[in-house]
């Protein structure tokens, strides 16, 4: 077991910390502080670390430097690093290097099928950017260019991820929920419903970027596919639940499941996550505690909050 998933798992299992302050990830900010602790969730502008004094949220303005405790990690770092600045050859280099060293790396995997399809679609992409250049020059030479606002930009991508995709987003609210999902459209078929929550895309979480940019990363040019976690609440009959759950690195995850079964039937799927069950977080839930609270469940109905991976194909991206 690697180090960081030992710390993370005696933090989560077992509520304690490793007294070894090499096993965990280290945070130095601009103004010369050190925190370590361990990185569960980075996000664009900002970063989330546990510590022995609880959950920190820390800008990324205010971080000199991120370290982690692991050598895969670090080169996901920088394959990310190097991602968001366009360089994509290199981007892969440091996936492929992260693969090398953690085989289960769902990162780096994640990472490399993202800039081969990148890479795959890259000529097709530059072929149709200067027909459309081409053919806007034209326009404009005869006078019947109109600029769009940002406002009618955003309009225009959000009917074009319902043609492509098949989904709609409800604009009233601060997360990123889905609306509505076109039967037989590639959400529809890669099991996306309404009301899921759009929890991240290739890895990317977006709970705090702008519903402009989320649509965007929705509809970027890269592949064939397009990777998007969702969170959803699903309740099932407590008794004879029928679903077997381990203590994994990403937190409380079904391992197996009974057919027919309540779990069957409710429509929880093998390696769904577990964010929370009856309202409680699992994040530092002990399994033998997740165990009691589904046994418990008040009226014999057990409330998850389950986080689950899904892959759009075909027409995502446009």
């Amino acid at each position: 077991m690697k180090k960081t998933a030992l710390m993370f798992f005696l933090l989560s299992v077992c509520g304690l910390w490793a007294a070894d302050k090499g096993l965990s990830d280290t945070v130095y900010t601009k103004d010369n502080k050190e925190i370590k602790g361990i990185i569960v969730e980075e996000y664009k502008d900002r970063v989330l670390i546990s510590t022995v004094d609880g959950e920190q949220s820390l800008m990324k303005s205010d971080v000199k430097e991120l370290y982690y405790d692991t050598e895969e990690q670090n080169l996901i770092k920088l394959a990310e690093k190097a991602r968001d600045k366009g360089d994509f050859i290199r981007s892969f280099v440091y996936y492929d290097k992260a693969f090398k060293v953690n085989p289960d790396s769902r990162a780096a995997k994640d990472g490399i099928v993202f800039l081969q399809g990148y890479l795959f679609k890259k000529d097709m992409a530059k072929k149709e950017e200067d027909i459309n250049r081409r053919n806007d020059f034209e326009k404009r030479s005869a006078g019947a260019v109109v600029m769009k606002t940002e406002e009618e930009k955003f309009a225009e991508n959000i009917n074009k991820l319902r043609e492509v995709a098949g989904i709609t987003l409800d604009l009233s609210t601060a997360e990123v929920r889905i609306e509505s999902v076109t039967i037989g459209s590639p959400a529809y078929d890669a099991g996306m419903k309404r009301g899921d929550i759009l929890i991240a895309v290739w890895g990317r979480f977006v709970k705090y970027l702008s519903l402009k940019d989320v649509v965007e990363m929705m509809l970027e040019k890269t592949s064939l596919e397009t990777k998007c976690t969702i969170e959803r609440g699903i309740s099932a009959e407590a008794k004879d639940l029928g679903a077997t759950f381990k203590m994994m690195f990403d937190g409380m995850t079904i391992s197996e499941i009974k057919n027919p079964s309540p779990a069957r039937e409710a429509g929880l799927m093998v390696n769904d996550i577990i964010v929370s069950i009856n309202g409680k977080p699992t994040r530092y839930m002990p399994l033998k505690k997740g165990l009691e609270s589904i046994k418990n469940s008040k009226g014999g109905v057990v409330k998850f909050t389950i986080r689950r991976d899904l892959v759009i194909w075909g027409k995502a991206g446009g």
